[in-house]
């Protein structure tokens, strides 16, 4: 068990040294004294060291994804805000064009209302 136990520790990032010491300390036929639980605390404030600089590593590297990510989604706004600008644009002068349009075959439909009017007016007379 205990050659198990060296090679978990090793494996989890403990020092070779202090895993030999926890894993003599855990031994059965052995008593254990003060020392041994000075030495298992020795063992998980390196865990808890090792941990923690992973988790800060970590949390940097998302951080620095994150704001890139941040970066590229403004970017990519205020490109779509500029051609959105630019689309109105191009339906307000299209609108403009199709409102004389409307006006113009608004006229010539009065036009020939009132033309076919007085013409008829003209022949019942």
């Amino acid at each position: 068990m205990s050659q198990s136990l060296f090679a978990d520790l090793k494996r989890i990032g403990i020092d070779e040294e202090l895993a030999a010491r926890v894993s003599a300390s855990l031994d059965p036929d052995y008593n254990a004294s003060k020392k041994d639980v000075l030495i298992m605390q020795e063992a998980m404030l390196q865990l808890q060291v090792r941990t923690d600089k992973r988790y800060y590593e970590l949390q940097a590297s998302t951080d620095k994804r994150y704001y890139e990510l941040q970066a590229s989604t403004d970017k990519r706004y205020f490109e779509l805000k500029t051609e959105m600008v630019e689309g109105f644009a191009n339906i307000r002068s299209e609108m403009s064009s199709m409102h004389r349009q409307y006006w113009i075959t608004f006229g010539g439909l009065i036009t020939t209302i009132v033309s076919i009017f007085f013409v008829n007016w003209y022949f019942h007379l």
